[in-house]
């Protein structure tokens, strides 16, 4: 190309933009997720509320403490990090959906900068990659985070989580649809164990037992952090509940109606499986959503919220109310195996664990 030509201002624009697309191609390149081997799944159940009126879990659950200071790390399908509701509550960001220099692509408005910058950026790595890093493009993401630290702010406070204060680390794991593979999972939750959180929410499940996923649950526990997860929504039949809930280190929640009674979908322990460990409100949920659509968009009731029933809701009810007591008794005795016994009503005379609701209730305090 002669000098005269690379003169030409018209050339001169083009070669930045060039390079400017390499250079993002280049730093945020997001390999094509793995086959799933075994399938990880969202515990949504979006159609059915089972005759119940939708209600916010802070009505159900209410309580003078709001979880600051506590961390709560949800690993989910993303979040809309600009939501009124949400957007003060964000400490960091993590996607495994898209990466940079080979590891995951990481926002932290401490850091990095305001979360309108991280958006603007956002769609810089959409047009190089075809994947939103942090957006939720499926909504179950944002619902649970807003039950868990929904300020409220675009209805008045008629719609708030339980602990509006917690800061949340947002990992990003499902795609558009719900899904993920196990690989990504187990990646995500060994990453989470070098940072200081308090609780990892897990509104998930799987139907196989997994070494990896074990290792990582291990690995999570031992690093002082509490883990809670979804039981599953296989239906009152024994012997249903998901992985990892059915891990012995992990808090597996199932869901009731508002009357105390097992919600039908909701999954069972059995003989050999004394799990859930306990049952919180997980039907009819009113919680935060997307103001742009998603594949969850039929759920919702306005711009701002939307309704959902499933064990991932009553899992997240769960982490909010964990993180209350966290900031009243401390961590080290919201881990002891028997405090959330000792913080529960039992679901039968004989104080014994249930294979439909564990412990029983959880209470906040």
């Amino acid at each position: 190309m002669s000098e005269s030509r690379l003169e030409d201002p018209r050339v001169k624009f083009l070669l930045v933009l060039t390079i400017l697309f390499i250079l993002v191609t280049a730093l945020t390149w997001s390999p094509p997720l793995p086959q799933l081997t075994t399938e990880v799944r969202l515990g949504f159940h979006t159609t059915d509320l089972y005759g119940q009126e939708p209600m916010s879990p802070h009505l159900i659950y209410p309580s003078k403490f709001t979880g600051a200071g506590v961390r709560v790390a949800i690993v989910d399908s993303g979040i809309d990090y600009l939501h009124p509701d949400l957007k003060d509550n964000i400490e960091c960001m993590i996607s495994f959906v898209v990466f940079q220099n080979g590891h995951p692509l990481i926002w932290c408005p401490a850091i990095n900068g305001t979360l309108e910058k991280a958006e603007a950026y956002e769609y810089i790595v959409f047009g190089s990659t075809g994947q939103y890093a942090w957006m939720d493009e499926n909504g179950h993401g944002t619902h649970v985070a807003g039950i868990i630290a929904g300020k409220g702010i675009a209805s008045g406070g008629k719609y708030r989580g339980i602990a509006p204060d917690v800061k949340l680390w947002i990992v990003k794991v499902f795609n558009r649809y719900g899904e993920t593979s196990e690989e990504t999972l187990v990646s995500a939750l060994e990453y989470l164990a070098q940072f200081d959180i308090d609780i990892v929410n897990l509104s998930l499940g799987a139907d196989n037992a997994s070494s990896s996923l074990k290792y990582a649950i291990d690995l999570l526990v031992n690093s002082g952090k509490i883990v809670v997860a979804a039981a599953g929504n296989n239906g009152q039949m024994p012997l249903t509940v998901t992985y990892p809930a059915r891990y012995d280190d992990v808090i597996a929640v199932g869901a009731v109606m508002r009357d105390g009674k097992p919600a039908p979908f909701s999954s069972m322990g059995g003989p050999g499986m004394t799990k859930p460990d306990i049952a919180t409100f997980g039907v009819a949920v009113i919680s935060t959503f997307p103001t742009y659509s998603v594949y969850l968009s039929p759920m919702k009731i306005d711009n701002y919220y939307g309704v959902l029933s499933g064990t991932s809701m009553a899992c997240a009810v769960a982490s909010g109310i964990l993180a209350l007591w966290i900031e009243v008794v401390g961590k080290q005795e919201v881990k002891d195996p028997n405090f959330i016994r000792a913080h529960s009503i039992y679901m039968n005379p004989f104080g014994v664990k249930t294979y439909s609701a564990g412990w029983g209730l959880l209470l906040p305090p």
